[in-house]
């Protein structure tokens, strides 16, 4: 296979492995607005992969608790030899502030959202 691009996540991130890390960022190669905004939102989907989400309201001492229950487990060295052990990778989670970052800055615009659901879908993507 020949790979001419990257979707890094998140975006300021290298890979780790060498020949990945010298490809472009494949939102350098987007043209339009709303294809940019579709990358970012693909790339937003795949940075948040497992957030935690409390309904609107939670107290903000209880969301506290829980954020720094999350830090902790994620700095456990027991949780992160687990880890990798289990997946053969680093433990490389966002600190809840950056997810929260990321989940408030993803695109909302129902043009790309529609866009998203076509390429993520079973259907033929959409001609250009």
């Amino acid at each position: 296979m020949d790979f001419h691009a990257i979707l890094a996540v998140p975006k300021a991130e290298k890979h780790p492995h060498p020949r990945f890390a010298q490809l472009p960022e494949i939102e350098s190669f987007a043209k339009l607005e709303k294809d940019k905004k579709l990358l970012s939102m693909w790339r937003g989907f795949r940075t948040a992969t497992s957030p935690f989400v409390l309904p609107p309201g939670t107290p903000k001492d209880r969301v506290e608790v829980l954020q720094d229950a999350m830090r902790k487990v994620f700095n456990d060295p027991e949780f992160r030899a687990e880890f990798q052990k289990l997946v053969s990778d680093e433990v490389s989670p966002l600190a809840p502030e950056e997810l929260t970052k990321v989940i408030r800055e993803m695109p909302r615009d129902p043009e790309v959202i529609e866009m998203l659901k076509k390429i993520s879908g079973v259907d033929p993507l959409p001609s250009r």
